[in-house]
């Protein structure tokens, strides 16, 4: 009666304030000032002991309601502040669990730094010598899995690789011992150390008695393509959604595993690259799906669109990976599978680069939500790349690049951050803001010592995507010998150095535009240039055909310039207005610029003047609404 009393006259005079009715009445402070008042008058040496106190209460009462779990942080903080004072055994146990319990809970809500607190809490609480006991295995394991993951999204190498120690060291199977391999192959990922990956990865998947050659030749790469087509074989779209749930957990960690291995194969080990997407489907088709098979399926579209040219095969199983997200919610794998159907493999189809980018908005979302940074990042390269490609304001374009490099940056994903200087650096020279707009150099990087930081496996990508942006400022700002230099010494390594990007059309466009241009300059070579026109001509005519959105009026431009040098003038005018028009109509703004500008030096060499500055003042608009202006 006393303590109702006392509640009563405290709610009058407005210092707390109930909710609830009957038993279920729960109070609190009023306001949180008053709260640390009430606090403060408490002496600092009741403090441990009185939230000690109300941390068992608590505890008791969700016991009985069976609310623990519904009320875990109220009860794992008050419990936490009082440790010290906790001298029986099974007690310090309970609460190593609790805390446990409430580190997972806060890594499934993506609050890692909590998380931390809480699992590390959670180790302090066992003795050393009841680790990985028999009677505390799980729990041990558990937790020391938990920190790596937690370390690892905080961008703590060392502690990521102290916790995979622990667990190589006292973990009982190969399976125990998947959650942790997972966490220390992202960390070298996120540090660029992509050989150090794959090492480890393959190490893992020979435990899980799934073994790869070390390195696999062509006869090797067409008898695994062979074999996974015929375990496809005669399968409907509609049959391989029925395909049973994977139930085998060896098999569920070894797809886990070659998920996480595609992206350190696809920069360093691009002739394992093909195994490993043809595994991860036999395994999805012979013990049945589970939550990475979307992935499986994306990325043997992708296989399919870019390494075999069957675009529409591709595209049917990128859109299969996408029905399979119904079947397994997974965030993680929604992530993954759309930045690989929505990356890599819907701009080559039926997709325009300005439709992939809502979904890879989506995509960056829900990577960062589950704490999947490296593909949060992937899902933004591409964003950024597709918006350039697609014709988004520079200015926009600027901001968003710039946005992406520096939380590459402060996740330590140095690889990201090195894909996309080049873009933002040529971004900087259209907008006027460097020395010599013509050459990738200025604040964003310096062309000459940039690949000096890139780690050796990823060199080859880096460089590559510094010569293609290299080619387009060259060609923009008319230093076409430059372009053929780059395209000479580039063509041969480009399709195995950037597969999938569309920096490979680039490089066949600006390629075969400076070819037609020197030979409007001088004939010398122009059987040669004329060779790199029809070659480029012929790719651009198989991407047309599969994404007319994409490319028909990049085909168009090189089939205008093509006419001209050939002094088919006629042919020459309609492709070059076809070319503008289908620029237009796909709102990629600096390539209709780009038209209009190649049609008025075209007329100005027919002595049509006044049609010539026609185009030409067309043109200089186009590029100054782009953003456009060096």
């Amino acid at each position: 009666v006393e303590v109702k009393d006392i509640i009563k006259k405290l709610e009058k005079d407005g210092l707390i304030m109930g909710t609830g009715v009957g038993s279920c009445v729960r109070y609190k402070f009023s306001h949180d000032q008053i709260q640390k008042a009430a606090y403060s008058i408490t002496p600092e040496a009741d403090r441990p002991s009185m939230h000690l106190h109300i941390g068992r209460m608590f505890l008791n009462d969700a016991e009985n309601r069976s609310t623990v779990d519904e009320n875990i942080f109220l009860i794992v903080d008050q419990l936490n502040y009082g440790k010290s004072l906790i001298n029986q055994a099974k007690e310090r146990i309970s609460l190593a669990r609790l805390n446990l319990i409430a580190g997972e809970r806060s890594i499934q809500s993506s609050a890692f730094v909590p998380a931390l607190t809480y699992l590390k809490t959670g180790l302090s609480m066992l003795k050393s010598s009841e680790l990985f006991s028999s009677e505390h295995y799980d729990t041990s394991l558990r937790l020391y899995s938990s920190v790596a993951e937690a370390e690892l999204v905080s961008g703590n190498t060392d502690g990521v690789e102290a916790a995979v120690a622990v667990i190589s060291n006292h973990a009982l199977s190969s399976l125990d011992k998947i959650p942790s391999y997972l966490c220390l192959i992202k960390s070298y990922i996120a540090r660029g150390r992509s050989m150090d990956a794959i090492s480890t990865g393959f190490d893992a998947l020979a435990k899980l008695g799934v073994s790869f050659p070390k390195a696999a030749g062509t006869l090797t790469i067409i008898r695994d393509l062979m074999k996974t087509k015929i375990s496809l074989r005669g399968k409907t779209d509609e049959q391989l959604k029925q395909l049973p749930t994977m139930t085998d957990k060896s098999k569920i960690a070894a797809m886990r595993i070659l998920d996480i291995l595609r992206t350190s194969c696809y920069y360093a080990r691009q002739d394992l690259l093909a195994l490993v997407h043809f595994r991860m489907v036999r395994l999805s088709i012979k013990y049945g799906c589970c939550h990475v098979s979307p992935v499986a399926f994306a990325v043997y579209g992708f296989f399919l669109s870019f390494f075999m040219g069957n675009f529409q095969e591709g595209y049917r199983f990128g859109k299969l990976a996408l029905s399979f997200l119904e079947k397994f919610d997974t965030k993680e794998m929604h992530s993954r599978t759309i930045v690989l159907v929505w990356g890599f493999i819907a701009p080559w189809r039926e997709n325009s680069c300005r439709d992939t980018l809502e979904h890879l908005t989506y995509a960056s979302k829900v990577a960062m939500e589950v704490g999947d940074h490296e593909h949060a990042m992937i899902s933004l390269i591409f964003l950024c790349t597709n918006g350039f490609n697609s014709g988004r304001p520079l200015a926009v374009l600027q901001d968003e690049i710039g946005s992406t490099i520096d939380d590459a940056a402060s996740l330590g994903l140095d690889i990201h951050t090195q894909v996309l200087m080049p873009v933002l650096q040529s971004v900087l020279n259209l907008m006027g803001r460097s020395d010599n707009p013509a050459v990738l150099r200025g604040a964003a990087m310096n062309g000459d010592d940039f690949l000096e930081q890139v780690a050796p496996e990823n060199v080859e990508t880096i460089k590559h995507a510094i010569y293609v942006y290299q080619m387009f400022l060259s060609y923009t700002f008319c230093e076409y010998k430059v372009v053929a230099e780059i395209a000479d010494k580039s063509r041969m390594n480009l399709t195995k150095a950037m597969p999938g990007s569309l920096g490979i059309v680039w490089h066949a466009f600006y390629d075969a535009l400076a070819a037609c241009a020197l030979v409007r300059e001088s004939n010398a070579n122009s059987r040669k240039y004329k060779k790199v026109t029809k070659a480029a001509i012929r790719k651009m005519k198989r991407w047309a055909t599969n994404s007319p959105s994409n490319f028909k009026h990049k085909l168009l431009l090189l089939e205008a310039e093509y006419y001209a040098i050939r002094g088919k003038k006629s042919s020459a005018c309609n492709a070059y207005d076809a070319a503008i028009n289908a620029a237009h109509k796909s709102g990629v703004i600096q390539d209709e610029a780009l038209a209009h500008e190649r049609a008025a030096l075209f007329f100005r060499e027919l002595g049509d003047e006044a049609k010539a500055s026609r185009y030409l003042a067309i043109a200089h608009q186009l590029y100054l609404d782009w953003g456009a202006d060096a």
